[in-house]
């Protein structure tokens, strides 16, 4: 019985940890990949599961003790739950636990891209890329794609081949997806422009002022939403037709396409309206999308 609580309370301290080590993430890194892996696991069951979202998190985290004392106190390390050596051994487990669910889900093609995906990650970290505001953009936008190409092998199954899915109407809608958060990514700096700039960090609401920046930024999610939306319509919506097509799906396929189409509106609205009363009322933005 002893033991037994003991493993309960193992249990609720690493989630404890993980909850708090990921809370301030949910907007940008951690539920977008999470409606990508939803989609997937629609479309095929558990696949989603390989495109885990945890490790970059660990590492910056471990990186970034003194950035999180300011802006982000209640974190594992600066908190005091776990020691830096304990998100170390963390690390470690995730970086060898992550590969292997890519091989049982995917195979050796997914283990690929897991392997390029955590070499993109040290490579970012390693040259401390995130100081500089476009490789900052650059890593969440790169890191998207792979996400979105993990999806796609999961769903359809056939072989990568880099040329033909850059020429396939995958290949257009990841450059609408690239392009969106390479031009918005920076949305989750304007909570920690204080911390950002004790340890040097040159974001974009620190380098062209907060208020420039925000009406940038909206500006570039009603463009992303157009481009994307364009795309979407003259690209992924061949793909569902042609897939249903004569199937059993009775066209419910594109409804539910309009259907994530009008929720995408709705957030991106929303985004925009948030990030507009904040420059007014001189409080946080939260990011929606």
């Amino acid at each position: 019985m002893t033991r037994f609580l003991s493993l309960l309370l193992a249990i609720r301290h690493e989630i404890l940890i993980m909850y708090y080590a990921t809370i301030s993430d949910w907007m940008t890194t951690i539920i977008p990949p999470m409606l990508m892996a939803i989609g997937t696991f629609y479309m095929r069951v558990f696949g989603s599961i390989a495109t885990y979202n945890d490790e970059p998190l660990e590492i910056n985290q471990i990186t970034s003790v003194e950035e999180d004392r300011i802006n982000k106190p209640f974190r594992p390390i600066p908190s005091g739950l776990i020691t830096v050596n304990g998100a170390r051994y963390r690390l470690v487990a995730i970086s060898i636990i992550f590969p292997i669910i890519a091989y049982i889900f995917g195979g050796l093609s997914l283990v690929f891209l897991c392997f390029l995906y955590q070499a993109w990650v040290i490579f970012n970290e390693a040259l401390k890329l995130s100081k500089n505001a476009f490789y900052k953009n650059l890593f969440s936008a790169f890191s998207a794609c792979i996400q979105l190409v993990s999806c796609h092998y999961i769903i359809i199954g056939t072989k990568l081949s880099i040329f033909e899915l850059l020429n396939s109407e995958l290949g257009m809608f990841m450059l609408g997806i690239f392009f969106f958060a390479m031009t918005t990514a920076h949305v989750q700096d304007f909570r920690d422009q204080k911390g950002d700039k004790f340890i040097g960090r040159k974001t974009f609401p620190l380098l062209i002022g907060d208020n420039i920046c925000r009406w940038f930024t909206i500006l570039m999610l009603i463009i992303s939403l157009l481009v994307i939306c364009h795309i979407s319509n003259n690209f992924l919506r061949v793909i569902i037709e042609k897939k249903f097509e004569g199937g059993d799906n009775d066209g419910l396929a594109l409804h539910e396409f309009s259907i994530i189409e009008l929720i995408l509106i709705v957030l991106n609205a929303a985004s925009c309206l948030d990030m507009i009363d904040s420059m007014k009322g001189k409080r946080e933005f939260v990011v929606v999308l």
